[in-house]
């Protein structure tokens, strides 16, 4: 009796090799089995993953479908840590007030408006119609302050992504790592050094809060 040979997902061709692939309830010849993105072969993967009837490798996948922070649009690893909004997720150096850029603390009240994260008392002047002096900020428990008046530093996007990437790396770099970083990203080294201790307290009391 002649055996029907199965036929490759990928080239249709009859498969009569020994060992072949089945993956999403296809099969597939060893050699054919590649992501449709960077075309690496996948046979000796542990793992590859099927979106509409295409497949990738891991790190593409994740690349075009896995978890991105609303911020920096940037995507987002197992190891990072994140804060979340509602169905909105971010980057812990990425949760700021979108207003004036301050990141915000564990426990810290905040508002969403339009996707857009602020602190409370740029929420209340928001909603209020006031505005919000640039050297003018907002304090620990997220309540204006006027008396006590001093420029707070915005980051951009690119700033925060380099900024992040090191800390990722050390959460506590030397000197000489902080003036190089300072030199990246443009910032001075005293506002780079804060930013790593303001960074370190966050993920500090995030564990805490666990």
């Amino acid at each position: 009796m002649k055996t029907e040979l199965r036929s490759c997902a990928a080239c249709g061709d009859p498969i009569s090799d020994r060992f072949f692939l089945e993956v999403g309830g296809c099969s597939w010849h060893a050699h054919c089995l590649r992501c449709c993105m960077c075309m690496c072969p996948l046979d000796r993967q542990q793992s590859c993953f099927i979106r509409e009837r295409q497949v990738y490798c891991k790190a593409d996948y994740s690349k075009n479908f896995g978890a991105k922070c609303s911020k920096c649009c940037r995507g987002i690893s197992a190891s990072d840590w994140v804060r979340r909004a509602r169905e909105l997720v971010f980057h812990l150096a990425c949760f700021a007030c979108d207003q004036c850029g301050r990141q915000l603390s564990t426990g810290e009240q905040f508002a969403l408006m339009d996707d857009r994260v602020l602190c409370k008392a740029h929420y209340l002047e928001t909603v209020e119609g006031g505005t919000t002096s640039s050297d003018e900020g907002c304090d620990g428990d997220g309540y204006h302050k006027s008396k006590t008046k001093r420029v707070r530093t915005t980051f951009t996007e690119e700033q925060l992504q380099v900024l992040q990437a090191n800390f990722q790396i050390d959460s506590n770099p030397d000197g000489q790592d902080l003036e190089r970083i300072a030199s990246v990203t443009g910032l001075s080294k005293r506002v780079t050094q804060v930013w790593f201790q303001n960074s370190r307290a966050r993920q500090k009391k995030h564990i805490h809060a666990e």
